[in-house]
């Protein structure tokens, strides 16, 4: 009997390697959406001390110059924070999106490998077959060349 050949073993190999493809660009775009999230709690953070310096400052009394000028500098930063916001809401939808297309390809990788198996299946049957078919005839030649002649 002829070896096992799978017939979309390219194609197979093709999804195989655009798998691989798509989990890197998930790993990438998970890596670029950490980094948008650790820069936004980074702002927040600078904000969220301005504004504590603020109040600390404006407790002892400052010149109003002075006042407007941390205000001014604190919308500054809450703008920095949204900008942030908005940056970290890009990146997961960056992630989202690469995220369905690892799972399309995976789907169509697996497909593939499914009928793979299935194929490898069907051809271990009919090896089995076929050998067993040899090994009944054998026998048979065998039976009937041993069997005494009968006149």
């Amino acid at each position: 009997m002829a070896a096992f050949h799978f017939r979309a073993a390219a194609a197979l190999d093709l999804r195989r390697r655009e798998e691989t493809t798509a989990a890197a660009a998930l790993s990438r775009a998970e890596a670029r959406f950490h980094e948008a999230e650790a820069e936004r709690e980074r702002a927040d953070a600078e904000r969220a001390a301005a504004q504590a310096d603020l109040v600390t400052i404006a407790r002892r009394g400052i010149d109003p110059g002075v006042l407007e000028w941390h205000r001014n500098w604190i919308v500054r930063l809450a703008a920095n924070v949204g900008r942030r916001r908005r940056e970290v809401d890009d990146r997961a939808r960056d992630v989202r999106t690469a995220t369905t297309a690892w799972h399309m390809s995976r789907r169509r990788r697996l497909a593939l490998e499914r009928l793979r198996d299935r194929a490898w299946r069907r051809y271990a049957e009919a090896e089995r077959r076929e050998e067993n078919r040899a090994m009944d005839e054998l026998a048979r030649i065998r039976f009937v060349m041993t069997e005494p002649e009968r006149e």
